[in-house]
């Protein structure tokens, strides 16, 4: 491009670098009237290759690019410009140094202090992609023309939570569209080749832990040492963790895209990135993600195929450790936030339903339907040892950890409801440790504070009733005086002047649970009456908790 024809543009387009949003429909039509008539599509790419020799922002060159763009295609569809191969060569070649240019590289990433300019990487990544738009309305076959280089890009944009998407509803969505092009054979080649082989894999190298093998398999021999000579914690071992965040979208998005077909076969590209994730102890943020990202890879993985391999166990390993992110070493919200994921993750390398877990953490943070799925399966050895795990090593070691922190305890009720919901009456093993940890909740003077974690526990309670009846006989007199108490404490708080509902959500529930008591102790030929007689005797007002129950 010659300076001198583009002299008014560049002071255009100058100016427009610092304004808000510079990206109005009559601020494009007016940039678009400062490119010469002359401007060609290699004029166009010219410019954009050469904008650092310029001086130009990187902003104020995407703006003089779309401007240019929007010229061209407009021309092209107003019959101006023949629309020839060479003409899509070269527009789509300008695509790709426009992915270039938006790449959301994090300069300022560190763990203490993130002086990273996100504003900056957002309207970069608006303007870049909707230039790219405009490019593949001209494309015969739209965004599947574009360059492999470019398609790697744009999964950068993939995850609406990053810090440089500014519009989940438009960025996020438009650069899906672009890779949803892709026919099932160029979107293989971009996730095993592009992604995880030329991209993802450099950039994990020096991270990778040392119980799995470059080549993605169990290590046999663990070499400790392997890193002594490096930093463990630098943006030379770690660039994913600091200036290339945006590898983990990527990751996240060749995860989310694969099938069992695919992962059957190039499992090993994604296990040592997954344990990479999953041991990386901090930030809290990107702890969670790799969870999520985990979940979403064991989904899509063929039955046993982890097993087979022996790397199940790996990764239970690598999880694990989560559940004891607690208070007071773990800040309370980080604590649920990682709780919670990990207890997911967890529960479905069990093989188990997560449905009622998953609705209790998804915003809002409470969610009290009708709790207990009555899928009751058969387990497999290796997912009821997991789940004894579960129960004895992280849900009753993080309640006596920090049964302070009652939202914390309310998590882990509902993390023994998805277990106690799969195992059946296999869970009777663990009632002498369970039913003391639901009588302490219940008959806490002070559970009625937070109503959610006390629901959370009577339906907990549900829960044991429902799957391990033939056992509820020996703790009859402890679930009665769990639920007496219980009710009392809800009728003294809801004597006070206040405008809390804890009566009204919870009251139906202990009534419920005494109803399923009677039908036990029916069912074991126990007469319920004697021992609820000479309680309604002592306090009259227990008989509304047990009327239906008699």
């Amino acid at each position: 491009m010659k300076m001198d024809i583009f002299d008014e543009l560049f002071k255009a387009c100058m100016g427009l670098e610092a304004v808000q949003n510079p990206q109005s429909k009559k601020a494009f039509d007016e940039l678009v009237c400062l490119v010469p008539d002359s401007a060609t599509a290699q004029d166009v790419k010219k410019f954009l290759s050469e904008r650092d020799g310029q001086q130009l922002g990187p902003m104020a060159a995407l703006l003089a690019t779309h401007a240019g763009v929007l010229k061209i295609v407009r021309g092209v569809k107003n019959g101006e410009h023949d629309v020839e191969d060479n003409l899509r060569s070269t527009l789509i070649e300008v695509a790709d140094l426009i992915s270039a240019v938006i790449l959301p590289v994090c300069d300022g990433a560190s763990l203490e202090d993130d002086t990273t300019n996100y504003e900056a990487l957002q309207r970069k990544a608006d303007l870049g992609l909707v230039t790219i738009e405009e490019i593949t309305k001209i494309l015969p076959r739209g965004p599947s023309q574009l360059q492999a280089s470019t398609h790697l890009r744009l999964a950068a944009f993939t995850n609406p939570t990053d810090p440089w998407i500014s519009k989940p509803d438009c960025t996020y969505i438009r650069s899906n569209a672009f890779i949803s092009f892709l026919d099932p054979q160029a979107r293989e080649r971009l996730i095993t080749e592009d992604i995880l082989t030329g991209f993802i894999r450099p950039l994990f190298s020096k991270s990778r832990p040392a119980t799995v093998t470059a080549s993605g398999r169990k290590a046999e021999f663990v070499e400790q040492s392997r890193y002594d000579s490096v930093a463990d914690e630098s943006p030379e071992t770690k660039p994913w963790k600091y200036a290339h965040r945006y590898a983990v979208t990527m990751f996240g998005w060749a995860v989310k895209q694969a099938d069992s077909k695919l992962l059957q076969k190039h499992w090993p590209l994604y296990t040592p990135v997954l344990l990479t994730l999953l041991d990386e102890p901090a930030p809290v943020d990107l702890k969670v993600r790799a969870l999520g990202i985990f979940r979403a890879f064991w989904k899509r993985c063929p039955a046993d195929l982890m097993q087979q391999t022996g790397l199940a166990e790996v990764f239970e390993q690598a999880v694990f450790p989560a559940v004891l992110y607690l208070p007071s070493l773990t800040p309370a919200e980080e604590s649920l936030k990682i709780l919670g994921a990990a207890y997911l993750a967890l529960i479905e390398m069990a093989d188990l339903d997560t449905y009622d877990l998953d609705e209790y953490l998804r915003p809002p943070s409470s969610k009290w339907g009708e709790g207990g799925g009555e899928g009751e399966q058969e387990l497999m050895e290796a997912q009821r040892k997991l789940l004894d795990k579960i129960i004895r090593e992280g849900v009753m070691v993080g309640y006596h950890h920090a049964k302070e922190h009652i939202r914390i305890v309310g998590l882990l009720c509902e993390t023994l409801i998805c277990i106690i919901n799969g195992m059946g009456i296999l869970a009777v093993k663990h009632l002498k440790d369970i039913m003391p940890m639901v009588s302490e909740i219940l008959t806490d003077p002070f559970g009625t504070k937070h109503p959610p974690a006390l629901l959370s526990a009577i339906k907990l309670l549900q829960a044991i009733l429902r799957k391990c009846w033939p056992r509820i006989p020996h703790y009859c007199n402890e679930i009665l005086k769990t639920l007496t108490l219980c009710w009392l404490n809800i009728n003294v708080e809801d004597s006070l002047p206040s405008d809390n509902t804890t009566a009204s959500e919870i009251k139906p529930e202990l009534i419920k649970s005494a109803r399923m008591l009677s039908a036990i102790m029916k069912a074991a030929q126990v007469d319920f009456s004697k021992r609820v007689d000479p309680l309604i005797e002592k306090e009259p007002e227990l008989s509304k908790l047990f009327r239906a129950a008699k």
